[in-house]
């Protein structure tokens, strides 16, 4: 009974459907978690043709059970983070959250010379 009761009155997670409209990255404006967009795209294991694809409880899978080029059951899912738009057809996106650990931010500095004589030396790095 107790599991029949966390089911129904469960917390639902963010479904981050405001979030990523126009870009491939940055905060949804409704939890405030940094995702990235990915793309999956489904190809036959033997012939390496594009299949259509599904998500199914969580998983990339394809929508047919057997390739229409050469009758195989076998496929792989290639994780892509830019899409060209002959793939688009074959193509299922996923938002995901990255971790505060897994992207790196860009610094600058500035270097000035304290008598001016010098012009200003922009040095660029990453951490």
């Amino acid at each position: 009974m107790k599991s029949l009761l966390d089911l129904f009155l469960r917390k639902s997670t963010c479904a981050h459907t405001h979030a990523l409209i126009n870009t491939n990255e940055g905060y949804c404006p409704d939890c405030g978690a940094y995702l990235k967009k990915y793309f999956y795209i489904v190809r036959c294991l033997r012939c390496d043709v594009k299949r259509e694809a599904k998500i199914y409880f969580g998983d990339v899978l394809p929508k047919e059970k057997y390739c229409t080029n050469c009758g195989s059951k076998e496929y792989y899912v290639e994780k892509l983070d830019i899409i060209s738009f002959i793939d688009i057809p074959y193509a299922i996106h996923t938002k995901e959250i990255v971790l505060q650990g897994e992207f790196e931010f860009a610094s600058a500095q500035i270097w000035v010379d304290s008598n001016n004589v010098k012009p200003v030396r922009y040095l660029t790095g990453s951490v």
